[in-house]
């Protein structure tokens, strides 16, 4: 993670922080205590700042529904069926059931991957007033962590 200008790189990706200001050392560790219990975890720390994150995977109740139909959202699941066997001959759905299931497979991935990279929660705390080319840096409130 690379800070620059108020934002931070996160695997190729400019995130901005949620950024927290802190009068020393001390006061930097009162304000993580009760982050890190939120489930953030410490990236990086020095004298002058502190660097928290939260990765976010996604809603659990769409995962749920994702995995439900990989399982059994297959033609196949069914082929014991004796209207669903008399389909998959008579029509050939081997080929279609097959790409509906890379299509499904390929959408769950790219679900995972957007809420990882766009959802991920970054927590700037610093002594430090002014960003690297000298403008002051806007800080946040720590109410604006959920």
């Amino acid at each position: 993670m690379i800070i620059k200008c108020c934002y931070v790189k996160y695997y190729g990706v400019k995130v901005k922080p949620i950024i927290l200001e802190a009068k020393n050392e001390e006061e930097i560790d009162d304000l993580s205590k009760p982050i890190l219990k939120k489930g953030f975890k410490e990236i990086s720390k020095d004298e002058i700042h502190v660097i928290l994150k939260k990765r976010s995977f996604g809603s659990l109740s769409v995962h749920i529904c994702f995995l439900l139909l990989i399982l059994f959202g297959s033609v196949f699941f069914f082929h014991n069926l004796p209207f669903f066997n008399s389909l998959i001959q008579k029509y050939g759905l081997n080929f279609i059931d097959n790409i509906l299931q890379y299509i499904i497979c390929i959408s769950y991935g790219s679900y995972i991957l957007f809420n990882l990279f766009t959802k991920t929660k970054v927590v700037l705390i610093t002594t430090e007033t002014e960003d690297m080319d000298g403008n002051p840096i806007e800080f946040n409130n720590i109410n604006d962590i959920d």
